[in-house]
C-alpha cells in the first residue's frame, strides 16, 4: 500500500467532516445580490424622482438595473412597499408616515434619512394667519391623496383642533403645481406644501406678492411632540437674497426624506446605496450642512443593521477598493470561509496523528500476545509450550500478510524480531526443544 493511499483511508473522515461543515456553514451565506431592484419615487416633477434617476445611472454603472415607479408620493410609496404581489423593495417615503400607515404583516425598516422636507403653509396674505388655528372656515389645500404631505398634515391638523372637513376646515386633496395655480386665483386661501426651498414650486410661490408663509413659532412644541419633526430656520434673505424674501428670521418645521425597504430588499446593497447617495448629498444645501445625510436622525422607522453599521462606519475596506460585485463576493466568502478555516485547520492537524495511530495500531495489536505470553513465562503456568510456539507461528504467518508503507516497514520487522525473542524463551525454558525446532516455521520436513 502506498502512504499516500494509506494516509487518505486512515483520514476519510477528515473529508466527511469538512464537507458537513461547509454544508452547515453555507447556510449562513448570503445568497448574491439581485441585477435588478424596484424603486417608488414620487411625483415625476419632484426630488424624490430627480434622486431616484440619478441612482439609477450610477447603480447602472455598478451592474445593477434599477427600475423607477413614480407615484403620488409617500403614502402611495408605503402601499407598495407593503403589497406583497408588488416588486417595489425600496422607496422614498416622509418620516412621519408610520405614525398614519397600518403596515399589517410586513415588516418595514429603514436605511436612512436624506434630507430635511420643510412643511410650508402659505397663504394669501388678505387672510392675516398668525396660527395653524386661523384656518378653522378657510379653504385649504392639504396635500394629494397619497402624498405624505397629506398624510401628516392630517393629524397635525388635528393636533390644533381641525379635523380637516366641515365647518372647522374646508380641505381640498390637492398638492404641488395644481395647489399653487388654485393659489395664484384665489380658489383657495392656504395650501400645505412639503419640498425643499429649492424646489420651483417654492421659486412660484414667493413670485406672487400677494402670498407669503407662516412663521410657525410653536415649532419646538410639534418636535418635541413628534420625534420624526425637525425644527428649521428659514433666515433672512434665505429664498431671495436679492428681495431678502424672507424679510426677517421665521421657523418652520420639517420632516426628513427617508429610505424605506421591504424584506425583497437585499441587505448586501444597503452601503452601495447610502455610498452613493452620500456622494450626491455631501455638499449639503440651504437646510442641510456639508455631509449631515445620509443619517440616522429623525428616521421614525428602525435602521437595518447594514445601514447602522455604514452610517457608523462608512463603506467597507473591500468597497473601497473594489467594485461592487467584487466586493459582495469577497464579503460572502469571508462569511463562508474564515469559520471553515477556524474549523478546519485543527482538523486538518489531526490528520498525521490519526494516520500515524492507524498505521501502527496494525503492528501493536500484535504486542498484545506477546505480552500475554511472557505473563504466562514470567508466572511459570505455560503447561505447553509447543502450543504457545505454535501459536507464535502462525503470528508471523499472519504478519506477513500486513501491508503497512514503507515508512513503517522498520517498526514491523522491530515486531518479528520480538517474535523471535519471545519464542527463544519459551524454547530455552519450555523443557521441549525438539519439538519446538521441528514446529519452527522454516524447519525441514
Amino acid at each position: 500500500m502506498s502512504s499516500i493511499n494509506a494516509f487518505i483511508k486512515a483520514n476519510a473522515w477528515l473529508v466527511v467532516t469538512v464537507a458537513l461543515v461547509a454544508v452547515a456553514l453555507y447556510q449562513f451565506v448570503e445568497p448574491a445580490p439581485p441585477r435588478e431592484i424596484t424603486m417608488a419615487t414620487g411625483d415625476l416633477d419632484g426630488y424624490y424622482h430627480e434622486l431616484g434617476t440619478y441612482l439609477q445611472d450610477s447603480l447602472r454603472r455598478e451592474g445593477v438595473e434599477l427600475k423607477l415607479i413614480p407615484t403620488a408620493g409617500s403614502s402611495d410609496n408605503m402601499e407598495l412597499l407593503t403589497d406583497p404581489d408588488s416588486d417595489v423593495s425600496i422607496a422614498f417615503v416622509q418620516s412621519g408616515m408610520e405614525w398614519v400607515f397600518d403596515t399589517g404583516e410586513t415588516t418595514l425598516a429603514s436605511l436612512g434619512s436624506l434630507y430635511y422636507e420643510p412643511i410650508w403653509l402659505f397663504y394669501r396674505r388678505e387672510v392675516a394667519l398668525d396660527t395653524a388655528r386661523d384656518l378653522t372656515g378657510l379653504r385649504v389645500a392639504v396635500g394629494a391623496r397619497g402624498s405624505g404631505t397629506r398624510a401628516v398634515v392630517g393629524f397635525l391638523m388635528a393636533e390644533n383642533g381641525l379635523p380637516g372637513a366641515g365647518d372647522e376646515l374646508i380641505a381640498l386633496e390637492v398638492g404641488g403645481k395644481s395647489a399653487v395655480e388654485l393659489l395664484r386665483a384665489g380658489d383657495i386661501d392656504a395650501a400645505f406644501f412639503t419640498v425643499s426651498p429649492r424646489s420651483d414650486t417654492i421659486q412660484s410661490l414667493i413670485d406672487m406678492p400677494e402670498i407669503d408663509f407662516l412663521d410657525i413659532r410653536r415649532s419646538e412644541a410639534y418636535t418635541a411632540r413628534y420625534p420624526f419633526l425637525s425644527s428649521v430656520s428659514i433666515t433672512e434673505g434665505l429664498l431671495d437674497m436679492g428681495r431678502n424674501i424672507p424679510p426677517e428670521d421665521r421657523t418652520t418645521i420639517a420632516s426628513t426624506a427617508t429610505l424605506v425597504v421591504n424584506d425583497r430588499f437585499h441587505p448586501a446593497l444597503t452601503p452601495l446605496v447610502l455610498e452613493l447617495l452620500s456622494r450626491r448629498l455631501r455638499e449639503g444645501g440651504m437646510l442641510e450642512r456639508p455631509r449631515e445625510f445620509p443619517s440616522a436622525r429623525n428616521v421614525g422607522i428602525s435602521l437595518t443593521k447594514e445601514a447602522e453599521h455604514y452610517l457608523r462606519k462608512g463603506p467597507s475596506f473591500l468597497l473601497r477598493y473594489l467594485p461592487f460585485w467584487a466586493a459582495s463576493l469577497v464579503d460572502r466568502l469571508v462569511i463562508f470561509i474564515v469559520p471553515l478555516l477556524a474549523i478546519g485547520i485543527p482538523l486538518i492537524k489531526l490528520a498525521g496523528p490519526v494516520y500515524r495511530w492507524r498505521i501502527r495500531s496494525r503492528i501493536y495489536t500484535w504486542y498484545r500476545h506477546l505480552q500475554e505470553t511472557e505473563r504466562k513465562l514470567a508466572a511459570g503456568v505455560i503447561e505447553n509450550p509447543l502450543k504457545e510456539v505454535e501459536r507464535l507461528n502462525s503470528l508471523t504467518q499472519e504478519l506477513a500478510t500486513v501491508d503497512v508503507p514503507l515508512s513503517y516497514a522498520d517498526e514491523l520487522y522491530e515486531l518479528k524480531e520480538h517474535i523471535e525473542y519471545v519464542r527463544s524463551r519459551l524454547v530455552s525454558g519450555g523443557g521441549a526443544q525438539g519439538q519446538v525446532s521441528a514446529s519452527a516455521p522454516g524447519s525441514a520436513e
